[in-house]
């Protein structure tokens, strides 16, 4: 991608913020674009878009029909993005090649770690509140009541943060939420992707070379298959009961315990 001129990374005046990758469906190319701030997040960024690209590559053999480009399952498109990020994760030391000290890794695993558990209660609210607009068309056709229901829905599925003071910032978030607004109901397609990426993860930890080469068998299927067997393939479960949950849930707190003594 470098060679080909496919990575626009570095932020410049007047460039528009957000990070993508866009797949060139004719080249078989992918094409990523964020804004670079110096800061994790970069990485994180370049590794979630770089998924997304991997998979444009892994399935380009496939018929274009059949490749969905358009309609790909967005639970399993996400997969491949979230998946990277996460089986990257034991190469970003200097040691691996990347350029972390052991606790810089540590400590940006973790914010990474702690960032999946909280989306989970964050996707419900999102999903909860996009059923209610719908559902409640009269209601949902007036600002004020949509914010209500946001700040009802807000303490129901995000407890424990104390917004004295600041009520108006929590019931007005869901202003900043475009997928209401441009995408809807698409947003619990993430936390039912992240579900499969932990579950690959898991699988990685016993044996990283096995559950890349199912991952990318996996993204080398396109839309050829249901999405249950997209999943099957690459090694998970596609599933969102409470046994699943808890499942993934220990194990994001156990390797946090792990990385917290890198600290």
């Amino acid at each position: 991608m470098m060679d080909e001129d496919l990575l626009d990374l570095d932020s410049r005046k007047n460039k528009a913020p957000g990070g993508y990758s866009l797949g060139l469906h004719v080249a078989h190319r992918p094409f990523i674009f964020m804004s670079n701030t110096n800061t994790t997040m970069d990485v994180g960024t370049i590794l979630h878009e770089g998924g997304h690209a991997f998979h444009e590559f892994e399935r380009a053999h496939v018929h274009f029909y059949q490749r969905g480009e358009n309609y790909l399952p967005q639970e399993f498109g996400e997969v491949a993005s979230m998946s990277m990020e996460l089986l990257a994760s034991p190469y970003l030391t200097k040691a691996c090649g990347g350029f972390y000290t052991e606790s810089e890794a540590a400590r940006a695993m973790i914010d990474n770690l702690e960032g999946i558990i909280k989306f989970w209660p964050y996707m419900a609210l999102v999903d909860s509140f996009q059923h209610w607009i719908y559902e409640n068309p009269s209601e949902s056709s007036n600002a004020s009541k949509c914010e209500e229901k946001w700040a009802e829905l807000w303490d129901r599925f995000m407890p424990g943060i104390d917004y004295s003071g600041l009520e108006g910032f929590k019931k007005t978030y869901w202003h900043r939420q475009q997928h209401i607004f441009l995408s809807r109901f698409y947003w619990v397609e993430y936390g039912l992707a992240q579900i499969g990426a932990v579950q690959i993860w898991a699988n990685a930890r016993h044996d990283q070379k096995k559950a890349v080469s199912d991952y990318r068998k996996a993204l080398a299927l396109g839309a050829t298959v249901p999405l249950s067997q997209l999943f099957a393939t690459a090694g998970a479960k596609f599933a969102f009961d409470a046994k699943t949950l808890k499942e993934a849930v220990d194990l994001i707190e156990e390797v946090i315990g792990e990385m917290e003594v890198e600290l």
